[in-house]
Order: C-alpha cells, then sequence, then structure tokens
C-alpha cells in the first residue's frame, strides 16, 4: 500500500509541469512588489494609530515608526470624552443608519418598476434617471433649492438628496434580471401582490445586491463632510468627519469645547500635559474612521458577489 502510494506521488510529481527560470523570476518579483504595496497601502493608518497611543509631547521628538515610545490612552480618553464628539458621533451614527436603509428602499423600489418591461414611459424614466449623471447644477443653485425646499439646517439634508442613485438602480436591477420569472408568476397565482412580492421574495433572493449598495451608501453617509461644511451650521448636527475637519484646518486643540469637559469633570482623570493638537488630530482620525473600517470584512462577501452575479444575462 505504502509502495503504491508513494508511486502515485512521484508519477505525479513527474507530470507536474517545472516552472522556467523567467516564470520563477517573476513570481519572485510579484511576490514582492505585493508585499511593497501593501505596506505601503497599511503602514499610513499604522502610524496614525501608534501616534495616536503616544504621548503628544513625545511624540513632538520623532523618531516614532512602529511603536508607541510612552504609551498611553489620555488621547482618546480626552476626545471619547469630549460633548461635541459625543454629539457628533450621535448624529453620524444616525444619518448612516436611516440613510443607509431609505437609500436601498428608494433603489430597490425603483429598480424593481424598472425591471418591468411592461412598465409605461419606462424608457422615458431611465432618460431621466441617467441625465444627472452627466449634467449636474452648480453649488448656488444646489443651495438655492434646499434651501426651498427648507433643508438648511435640516437633518433630512444628510439623507433625502442621497436616496436615490441611478448607479445603484442599476445594479440591483440587473440582478433582478437574473431571477427566474416563475418565481414572481406563481406568487401572482396565489394572490400576492407587487409589494408582498418585493418584501417577500425580491429582497431575500436580492441579498448581495443589496448588500454591496449599503455598503456603498454606508460608507459614503459616513465619510462624507462636505454636506456639512456647505449646508448645515448648527454645532448640533455637525458629523464627525466635519469635526476632524475643523480640527486638522485649525491645528489646534481649541476646535474642542474644553469647558463642557470640565463642567463634567472628564479633565481631571486626564493627564492634559502631554496632549497636543497633532495627538488629537491623530486620534480623531481613528475615531472616525475605525468604525467604518470594521463593517468590510462582515460585508466583503456579498462584494463581489453583489456586483458580478446577474452582470452576464442571456
Amino acid at each position: 500500500m505504502n509502495a503504491a502510494i508513494k508511486t502515485s506521488f512521484f508519477k505525479k510529481s513527474r507530470n507536474r509541469i517545472k516552472k522556467s527560470l523567467g516564470e520563477k523570476i517573476f513570481d519572485t518579483l510579484n511576490t514582492l512588489f505585493m508585499l511593497i504595496l501593501s505596506f505601503v497601502t497599511l503602514y499610513p493608518f499604522w502610524y496614525v494609530l501608534i501616534l495616536s497611543l503616544n504621548e503628544g509631547s513625545d511624540s513632538a521628538y520623532g523618531g516614532i515608526w512602529f511603536w508607541p515610545r510612552k504609551f498611553t490612552l489620555d488621547n482618546y480618553r480626552y476626545i471619547l470624552a469630549n460633548p461635541q464628539l459625543q454629539s457628533a458621533y450621535l448624529v453620524t451614527i444616525s444619518r448612516t443608519i436611516l440613510g443607509t436603509i431609505l437609500t436601498v428602499l428608494v433603489t430597490g423600489f425603483a429598480a424593481y418598476a424598472m425591471s418591468k418591461k411592461t412598465l409605461r414611459f419606462r424608457k422615458a424614466f431611465l432618460t431621466f434617471f441617467m441625465i444627472p449623471m452627466f449634467i449636474g447644477g452648480t453649488l448656488m443653485s444646489t443651495y438655492i433649492v434646499y434651501a426651498k425646499l427648507g433643508l438648511i439646517n435640516n437633518f433630512l439634508i444628510y439623507i433625502l438628496p442621497s436616496s436615490f442613485s441611478f448607479y445603484y438602480m442599476v445594479v440591483l436591477r440587473t440582478f433582478i434580471y437574473s431571477l427566474p420569472p416563475a418565481l414572481e408568476e406563481s406568487a401572482k397565482i396565489d394572490g400576492a401582490g407587487y409589494l408582498r412580492i418585493f418584501f417577500q421574495i425580491i429582497i431575500p433572493l436580492c441579498l448581495p445586491a443589496i448588500a454591496t449598495i449599503a455598503l456603498f451608501s454606508g460608507v459614503a453617509q459616513w465619510l462624507d463632510f462636505s454636506t456639512n461644511l456647505m449646508f448645515v451650521y448648527d454645532d448640533k448636527l455637525m458629523t464627525v468627519q466635519y469635526l476632524l475637519y475643523q480640527v486638522v484646518r485649525a491645528n489646534k486643540m481649541t476646535v474642542l469645547n474644553e469647558q463642557a469637559m470640565a463642567a463634567t469633570g472628564a479633565l481631571q482623570t486626564i493627564n492634559t500635559q502631554t496632549i497636543t493638537s497633532q495627538s488629537i488630530q491623530m486620534t480623531v482620525l481613528m475615531v472616525a474612521t475605525l468604525p467604518i473600517l470594521l463593517v468590510y470584512p462582515f460585508l466583503q462577501k456579498y462584494f463581489v458577489k453583489g456586483l458580478t452575479l446577474g452582470a452576464i444575462k442571456e
């Protein structure tokens, strides 16, 4: 038995295609290139992380490259205890969740309707939806429209304008095209209406595409600061990204409300002598970036499938 196994192994080894010297050099250089690319991509995040975990006064001397020299959590205690950041986090989380849900619903309804070839004026609707992809209004015209609608300094400005995307609709409509028409026909025979078919059949079967759209929309909602910059002036509606923009632009700690922190006693357990504007910038950057990065691993399995499944229609 052992002899037969050895014989089979040696036969497979002989039949295996040997790589030429050029192929071996290419594989080695390709592996080296990917390692360098991975390092160049990941190291900036790691550098920001170690600076946020190091005493700010010590970081000012430089020489910190791979590990904190004087480890501390005071930077994070200082940031997380700040009422401005807490309020900004609440606004950002709320707009991300509500905006993503609304985008998925609006895009889903539009994609389901546009997938019906019997829909009247279907081509006219598609042309109407496509035009804004190529022709957009100016900032002034957009501001006037939002002002007329009462969206300036309104939380709804974060979620209503971005609730529909033609690109998302095309992705989801293509996915719906790949579903067997017999499923919907049998549901209609059983007396189901379009609304019930959409929620009980279309949505469960389109979860990969919906997860992809939700990921795109959620990331866009979380990272957006231009809406806050141009259309929202109330500090109560400030987002995390806009707070980060203010901290980096001002390059000082006075952007954060230390008086409110002192009133709550949050500064009593924090050594503010070691905190600098640079350490605050790095810490706010990590606090603003990490949550959305942690979402990717959970939705990654749906990402490629949602974009490719149904992309080829026979």
